[in-house]
């Protein structure tokens, strides 16, 4: 089992994850608190906390995951666990105990919880109030916690891949060919009659698709595609040329596409996919682009944050 961090990530509300834990702490009084998403099918915990870097370090170091009753028990259960219910077990005494000892706090609640879809998580909060004062702190608040668990596992979701991952052959060639009509803006009843299949074939096609990409809603299922990168965006263009990388978040920020011969657009995307190799891409000046392309300086920079010495990186299509 690995840890990925998602603390920096970007969240709703402009949010990251710890800024959130941190508002949390604040606005309930407790002194640390932390989230964690339990890949299983990937055996990956991807988490965001506000425990100390020391805390942090030495859990990761000493491989404490693998003896985390918190996060072994979050991947099962339902009900919330005070950590009490591991005062007397042995086998995890050293790990409460250095907890403690690195001012995790002396109490502990951990909240497990899970989407329709099964995605599980687990939300901590910790306090060094008196054993009563925190049962009664936990007595009044357990709801409003929950409400929080809940909130911060579905804004966890929109930043992890890895939950929305399936295999790449996961879809027909007929779902496939529908998805991308769907993600250009063709209704069903416009795609039946492009393809020529009944009506009921296209919305089989389609409540297939979004029960393959764990999706409630047409839309969702095609934000899931891009966002994974099952779905690129060069698929809802006919001759894409080039896309344009953010360097310093590691996403996609626009893509040229060619209209004709002597004609070429740059468009930009509002939450680029996030791109895990970057060999691919290489430094080219704005100046080189306006004149390949035809396009305005002004558009390029209001697309890419280019650096001082007016280098961008692109990969050609």
């Amino acid at each position: 089992m690995k840890i990925a961090d998602i603390g920096r990530s970007e969240l709703d509300f402009r949010q990251t994850g710890e800024a959130r834990l941190h508002e949390i702490c604040h606005r309930f009084g407790f002194e640390n608190a932390s989230y964690a998403h339990i890949d299983k099918s990937h055996n990956i915990v991807h988490g965001c906390t506000t425990f100390s870097a020391d805390w942090t370090r030495h859990y990761v170091e000493n491989d404490l995951i693998l003896a985390d009753p918190l996060i072994r028990f979050g991947a099962t259960m339902i009900a919330p666990i005070d950590w009490t219910a591991f005062d007397n077990q042995a086998d995890y005494a050293a790990l409460f105990e250095a907890a403690r000892r690195f001012g995790v706090g002396r109490n502990g609640l951990t909240i497990p919880v899970i989407n329709p879809f099964g995605e599980r998580g687990v939300f901590t909060v910790t306090s060094n109030a008196p054993r009563a004062e925190w049962e009664a702190l936990i007595a009044t608040m357990l709801p409003a916690l929950r409400h929080e668990a809940q909130i911060l596992h579905l804004l966890a979701l929109d930043v992890i891949e890895t939950v929305f991952n399936f295999p790449s052959d996961s879809l027909s060639g007929d779902e496939l060919d529908v998805l991308k009509m769907l993600a250009s803006g063709l209704i069903p009843s416009v795609i039946a009659r492009q393809t020529g299949n009944p009506s009921r074939t296209v919305d089989a096609l389609i409540s297939s698709i979004t029960t393959k990409l764990k999706s409630r809603t047409i839309e969702q299922a095609v934000a899931r595609a891009v966002s994974t990168g099952f779905l690129k965006w060069s698929d809802f263009f006919a001759d894409p040329v080039a896309e344009l990388v953010d360097m310093e978040h590691r996403t996609l920020c626009g893509g040229i596409v060619r209209w004709s011969s002597r004609s070429h657009e740059l468009i930009a995307f509002e939450e680029g996919r996030l791109v895990r190799s970057l060999d691919s891409f290489q430094s080219v000046q704005v100046e080189d682009l306006v004149m390949k392309f035809g396009l305005s300086p002004a558009e390029i920079t209001e697309v890419v944050e280019d650096s001082d010495d007016q280098a961008l990186w692109i990969r050609y299509l």
